[in-house]
């Protein structure tokens, strides 16, 4: 049954299917993941208490990506990030022109796409600025709820400092100011939109489609949309959509844009009883 795996540094997305026309799905704080089973000798990581209870014999039908691809043992296939949300990407939306830009927990990545091949990529992993973990420390600096922050897109203020630790003391800077939360909350989510134009501005006027966990960041997405001028496309579920590709790893890119063509269903419609299967 082939099987999907993004590790990343904040959660772990599995996806698994029997005929690639239904998925099932999990996530799970990946700290929790990884201490789930330890060999003995505490070199390797292997949940094997979760992966067990999907049915998963990990050397034979999973592949992983993430953060942590090669924490789960030798005998798993490993693929890139941007491989895996390529793949994820053109089954969910059928474009095969698009700039992907994957915002992770750590990182951000973008790929342009043309005529349904990568032509360049670049990633951003100096600085935690414009990341998920970027995104909650300020957050919590502001005493908010992540979904709150995610909200906020209107009269933001100008976040100059590109580095994370800096952006801190700026913001602390404006609440000194008594400049209103919603207007910082704003600008946090615009500085993300900026250093995401920064890395796509010499790229063609293409869609965006944005993939990872940030993605779900409503803000992000109407800043970065204003900032671009064009069209921001959210997959269904960015969240999985590295795990998915993962799990697409088998089929050819030609197959992969047939079953997106004739896909009428949900992809995660069965996922209510697999789920239940990890609580028993």
């Amino acid at each position: 049954m082939p099987t999907g795996i993004d590790l990343g540094s904040r959660f772990v997305k599995i996806v698994q299917t029997q005929d690639f026309r239904s998925f099932r799905r999990l996530r799970m704080d990946t700290v929790r993941f990884l201490t789930l089973q330890t060999e003995p000798k505490g070199k390797t990581f292997l949940p094997l208490v979760l992966l067990e209870k999907v049915g998963l014999a990990p050397e034979k039908t999973a592949v992983v990506t993430g953060y942590g691809k090669h924490l789960l043992g030798k005998g798993i296939k490993t693929i890139t990030e941007m491989r895996a949300h390529f793949r994820g990407v053109c089954f969910q939306t059928g474009l095969k022109d698009f700039i992907l830009v994957e915002l992770g927990g750590q990182d951000s990545k973008v790929l342009l796409v043309q005529e349904g091949r990568p032509m360049d990529f670049q990633t951003n992993d100096k600085c935690a600025a414009g990341t998920g973990r970027y995104l909650e420390n300020m957050a919590r600096l502001l005493n908010l709820p992540l979904s709150r922050l995610a909200q906020e897109s209107e009269d933001p203020v100008r976040i100059n400092h590109t580095c994370a630790i800096f952006g801190e003391s700026e913001i602390i800077g404006y609440l000194m100011e008594r400049v209103p939360v919603p207007r910082i909350s704003a600008g946090i989510n615009d500085s993300v939109a900026r250093r995401i134009i920064q890395m796509i501005r010499r790229y063609p006027p293409l869609p965006l489609v944005l993939a990872g966990g940030v993605a779900l960041n409503q803000g992000v997405k109407t800043l970065l949309s204003r900032r671009w001028g064009g069209e921001v496309i959210i997959p269904p579920d960015p969240q999985f959509n590295g795990a998915l590709g993962c799990c697409l790893e088998g089929l050819g890119l030609k197959e992969i844009y047939r079953r997106a063509a004739e896909r009428t269903e949900d992809l995660f419609k069965d996922e209510k009883d697999w789920k239940r299967s990890f609580r028993d």
